[in-house]
This record gives structure tokens, C-alpha cells and sequence, in this order.
């Protein structure tokens, strides 16, 4: 009974030991949705490394500041590396059905986010608050 004991605390303790990549890797692949999002996806995203005001993407699990599109995210499907956001958004201060967008990782400080009819690239600007998109 001891020995199933100390077997048993040790498998927990090597899973959650800081240089276990195995365990942090599994983590990440089976994060939820929104975990997803924040480690991936949420901060500030421009057209090019200097992110400049015009193109300026600013993502967050509960809403997508897309230039002049605002939207309100009501719900977050993962599958794989890509998100799916549905969204009520305003383009312009004008209404807009609700709609899907998609949200993947292209590389290391690069997304794409597409609507159905439009696909934008952008690059990682930095953190928003405290978030750093990417950290993974």
C-alpha cells in the first residue's frame, strides 16, 4: 500500500515538476477554448511590426476590435489551432448579422482572421495589459 502511495506521488509531482515539457505541452493542447484564445490570441495585432494605428487589431476573448469593426464575441469553439468566434459586430457604428470569425496561428507572432468573405494577416504588436498574445 505504501509503495502505491509514494508511486502515486511521485507520477504527480514529475507531472507538475516546471521542466516537464511533456506535461506543459498537453496542457496546451487540451487548453478550453478561452485558455486558447488568451495564450494565443488575445492582445494587439497590426499589418506589420510597427502597428501602426490604421489595420490595428485588438483581440480578447469577449471582444474583437477589428480597425473599424467592433464585435462582441458570444461564443468560442476550438479546433486545433484555430478558433472559431461567433460574433455580433457593428461595422462603422452600423449593425451587422451575426457572424463567424475565424481565428488561426500562422507562426510565431503571426494570425490570420477571417469572416467568410475577407482574410486578414497580422503581426504581433505586444501585450494588452498585462496579456502577451503568443505565450505558449
Amino acid at each position: 500500500m505504501r509503495l502505491v502511495i509514494s508511486l502515486g506521488a511521485g507520477m504527480l509531482l514529475a507531472a507538475c515538476a516546471p521542466d516537464a515539457p511533456q506535461a506543459e505541452e498537453a496542457v496546451f493542447q487540451t487548453a478550453s477554448p478561452r485558455a486558447y484564445f488568451e495564450q494565443t490570441f488575445s492582445g494587439r495585432w497590426g499589418m506589420d511590426a510597427s502597428c501602426a494605428e490604421e489595420g490595428l487589431f485588438t483581440l480578447s476573448p469577449d471582444r474583437l476590435e477589428l480597425y473599424e469593426r467592433s464585435c462582441d464575441v458570444l461564443a468560442l469553439t476550438r479546433d486545433g489551432d484555430r478558433i472559431a468566434a461567433r460574433t455580433q459586430c457593428a461595422d462603422e457604428g452600423q449593425p451587422m448579422a451575426e457572424n463567424t470569425h475565424i481565428l488561426s496561428l500562422v507562426s510565431d507572432g503571426e494570425i490570420t482572421v477571417s469572416d467568410g468573405h475577407y482574410e486578414w494577416t497580422r503581426h504581433a504588436c505586444g501585450a494588452t495589459g498585462a496579456q502577451t498574445q503568443g505565450a505558449h
